[in-house]
């Protein structure tokens, strides 16, 4: 995935960079992998499968919404699984390269 994210609350930017990066709840992490691989201490490669997994959820909102901007507010329930406080106030942009 070479998607980049910008997070944002109001001005300030609260992460930029490779999508794969974004800061998740490690909890969420941990159930995935137990719910993928029956794994509640994932090695590197159940680590980076679950990640994938996670994050292919974030592309899937943007893509459902025909949008590269999404309100954290409209999709808390849905992005329960990523890491910053008060998500409420939290905007999140996707930057594809141009082809």
């Amino acid at each position: 995935m070479k998607e980049k994210i910008i997070v944002k609350r109001g001005s300030t930017v609260l992460y930029k960079g490779n999508i794969l990066n974004i800061p998740l709840k490690e909890k969420d992490v941990v159930e995935k992998s137990i719910e993928i691989f029956g794994d509640a201490d994932p090695c590197i490669v159940h680590l980076s499968f679950v990640v994938k997994e996670l994050v292919t959820d974030l592309l899937d909102i943007f893509e459902d919404n025909n949008t590269t901007i999404l309100k954290a507010n409209d999709f808390l329930e849905e992005l329960n699984f990523i890491d910053f406080e008060d998500m409420k106030t939290i905007t999140f942009e996707l930057v594809r390269k141009r082809k």
